[in-house]
C-alpha cells in the first residue's frame, strides 16, 4: 500500500511537471518581442508562468482531493479525527517553496544583470515628460522633437526624467517601464531588433490627460534613422530642460509673419496636446477648446479684458477655470518655462484666432 501511495505521487508530480513545461514553452501572451531585452524577459515569464501552473495545480488539486475525501458522509455524526501537525509535511511545504523563491531569484538576478549591460557604442536618447506629452533629445545630433527614431540593433541609453509630476515611460514591446521623476534622471538601456512602430504609453496617473500621453516609437534601418535626424536639424529649436525657454538670440521673430511665429510657439509648448486649435493642429480635449478664443476671452471675466485673461490663463491657470473642466488639469510652471518674449507673441496669436 505504501509503495502505492509513493508511486502515485511520483507520478503525479512528473505529470505536473509536465504540464509546467507544455505551458511555459507554448502560452505566449505578451506582445510582440523587440528588443533583445524583451526574449530575455519572456523567457522568464514562461518559466515563472509555467511554475506558477504548477504550484497552482497541486494546491487546487489537493484542495479539491481533501473536500471529496474527507467530506462528512451521510448519516456520519462522528467526530472527525483530529491531528496535531505533521513534522514531514510541514518539511515539504517549507523546502519546496524555499527551493523555487531562490532559483527564481538567481535567475532573475541573471537576466536582470544581462539586460542591464552597457556597450561602448551605445547611443543616448533624453527622454523628458510633461503633462501630457514625451520629448525626445539626440545630444549627438542637437536634436529635439516628440517623435522617437531608433536605429535596428544600435543599444540606447535612456536618460529619463520629467518637468513637472511623476511619469512613467512604458514601451511595451521592448519589455522596458522606468519612473520618470522630477530633479532626477533614471537610465533604460534597450537594444531595437525589430523593424516597426511600437506604441509609448505613461504608465503612470499623470493627470486628468494621462490617457492622451501617448507616442510611437519607430525602429528602422541605420540609413533610414540617419535621414530621418537630418531632416529634424532644420525644425525651430526648443528650450533645454537648463533654460527658461526662451527663443535664441538667432531666432528673428520679427522676420516672420505673426500668424506662423504665434502657431509654431502654440506647436512648441505642446498647446495642442491639451486644447482644440484647427489654425495650429491643436487636437486635445483636456482643456477648453481655443476656437474663437480671441472673441470670447473678453466676456469670460467681468472687467478683465481679453490680453489680460489670455496672460493670466496661461502664467497662472487656475485662476480662471472654464465651466466643465477642473482646477490642476494644467501645468504650473508655463511662466517659467516660456519667455516674456515668446507669451506676448503667442497671446498676440491667440487673440486673432
Amino acid at each position: 500500500m505504501k509503495e502505492r501511495s509513493i508511486l502515485a505521487l511520483v507520478i503525479i508530480t512528473l505529470v505536473m511537471l509536465a504540464i509546467g513545461y507544455l505551458v511555459a514553452i507554448n502560452v505566449d501572451v505578451m506582445p510582440v518581442a523587440a528588443s533583445s531585452r524583451a526574449l530575455l524577459v519572456d523567457d522568464l515569464a514562461r518559466i515563472l508562468f509555467g511554475l506558477a501552473t504548477v504550484v497552482f495545480i497541486i494546491v487546487q488539486g489537493a484542495l479539491i482531493y481533501a473536500v471529496v475525501r474527507f467530506r462528512k458522509r451521510k448519516g456520519d455524526n462522528s467526530d472527525a479525527i483530529q491531528y496535531r501537525g505533521n513534522n514531514t509535511l510541514e518539511l515539504i511545504w517549507t523546502v519546496i517553496p524555499a527551493i523555487l523563491v531562490t532559483f527564481i531569484g538567481i535567475y532573475s538576478f541573471r537576466v536582470l544583470s544581462e539586460i542591464e549591460v552597457h556597450s561602448d557604442d551605445e547611443m543616448v536618447v533624453e527622454v523628458i515628460g510633461q503633462q501630457f506629452i514625451w520629448q525626445f533629445r539626440y545630444p549627438s545630433y542637437d536634436v529635439r522633437t516628440q517623435e522617437l527614431h531608433l536605429p535596428v540593433g544600435q543599444q540606447v541609453r535612456f536618460e529619463i526624467t520629467t518637468l513637472d509630476v511623476i511619469h512613467s515611460f512604458w514601451v511595451p514591446a521592448f519589455r522596458a517601464k522606468r519612473d520618470a521623476t522630477p530633479g532626477q534622471v533614471s537610465e533604460l538601456v534597450i537594444t531595437p531588433t525589430e523593424l516597426g512602430s511600437y506604441p509609448i504609453r505613461c504608465a503612470e496617473l499623470c493627470g486628468v490627460g494621462h490617457s492622451v500621453m501617448n507616442s510611437l516609437v519607430t525602429v528602422e534601418s541605420e540609413e533610414d534613422f540617419l535621414k530621418w535626424i537630418a531632416e529634424q536639424s532644420g525644425v525651430l529649436p526648443t528650450p533645454d530642460l537648463e533654460e527658461t525657454g526662451s527663443i535664441p538670440a538667432e531666432t528673428e521673430i520679427a522676420a516672420e509673419p505673426a500668424q506662423l511665429v504665434g502657431s509654431s510657439i502654440f506647436g512648441r509648448y505642446d498647446c495642442g496636446v491639451c486644447h482644440v486649435l484647427d489654425d495650429a493642429g491643436g487636437f486635445g480635449h483636456v482643456g477648453p477648446t481655443l476656437e474663437g478664443i480671441g472673441e470670447t476671452a473678453a466676456a469670460r471675466e467681468p472687467a478683465v479684458d481679453a490680453r489680460a485673461y489670455l496672460l493670466k490663463s496661461i502664467t497662472r491657470p487656475d485662476a480662471f477655470v472654464v465651466a466643465g473642466y477642473s482646477a490642476g488639469s494644467m501645468p504650473q510652471n508655463y511662466e517659467d518655462r516660456i519667455s516674456s518674449e515668446e507669451l506676448e507673441v503667442l497671446v498676440d496669436y491667440l487673440l486673432t484666432q
